[in-house]
């Protein structure tokens, strides 16, 4: 799962990265309301932490947007402003948790596997290509009921393109997504990803075919069209 760092303390977002990539996830770092703005549009991410006192405004201005656009996306306020009126602002916004700095790194980890185990606001609905039904919050396939097995990256990239099944998802794009923003130049591992991944999904019979769009990306579709 991809977890989005709004943090301009520099130390603070290294240290959440390195919990956050020890736990299993992947995490993009941003510093300011504009950049997790950008992040948001761009990136399907699962969990925010989100500091208030940025350098272009407050925190809490991101989350009215977030739940209008990514309803279930969890949002986990990390901040030095522990006053009971702010932490109140804070969750009438739509955060769903609010951790004072400072705080307990195994405290944080333990909110944010909290804030998921909660049922979202909706239900994301499955996607279906061929044979293949793939459920995005969940991130895994099945094909005619049994279950679509790959490793951790391929179904990470399966997951971005079947949220965009039918059109062109850019290089740019998934390469961000599987690898993070911090990690994005990995164009000969993605060609190989996508050879994996296109022989798994005929080896297990999704009827599923993952096509070049020249100059663009990627894009999958039933291999029926």
């Amino acid at each position: 799962m991809r977890v989005l760092i709004v943090e301009d303390q520099a130390e603070i977002a290294a240290l959440l990265e390195e919990k956050l990539v020890h736990a299993g996830f992947v995490a993009d770092i941003v510093g300011a309301v504009a950049e997790a703005r950008a992040a948001i549009e761009a990136v399907d991410y699962g969990v925010m932490l989100l500091d208030r006192r940025l350098p272009d405004g407050d925190g809490v201005a991101i989350i009215r947007s977030v739940r209008e656009d990514r309803p279930n996306m969890r949002v986990l306020m990390l901040t030095a402003m522990r006053g009971i009126d702010e932490m109140v602002e804070g969750l009438d916004a739509g955060a769903d948790d609010y951790l004072t700095k400072p705080f307990d790194p195994e405290e944080l980890m333990a909110r944010i596997r909290a804030v998921l185990r909660r049922p979202g606001p909706q239900a994301v609905p499955s996607v279906q290509v061929g044979a293949l039904s793939f459920e995005l919050d969940e991130q895994r396939g099945f094909v005619n009921g049994r279950q679509f097995l790959a490793p951790k990256l391929e179904l990470v990239l399966l997951g971005a393109l079947m949220r965009r099944a039918g059109l062109a998802v850019t290089r740019a794009a998934l390469l961000e997504e599987i690898y993070g923003a911090q990690d994005a130049a990995q164009v000969d591992a993605l060609k190989m990803l996508i050879h994996r991944l296109r022989q798994r999904l005929k080896n297990q019979g999704a009827r599923a075919d993952i096509h070049a769009a020249r100059g663009i990306g990627y894009l999958i579709r039933s291999a029926q069209e």
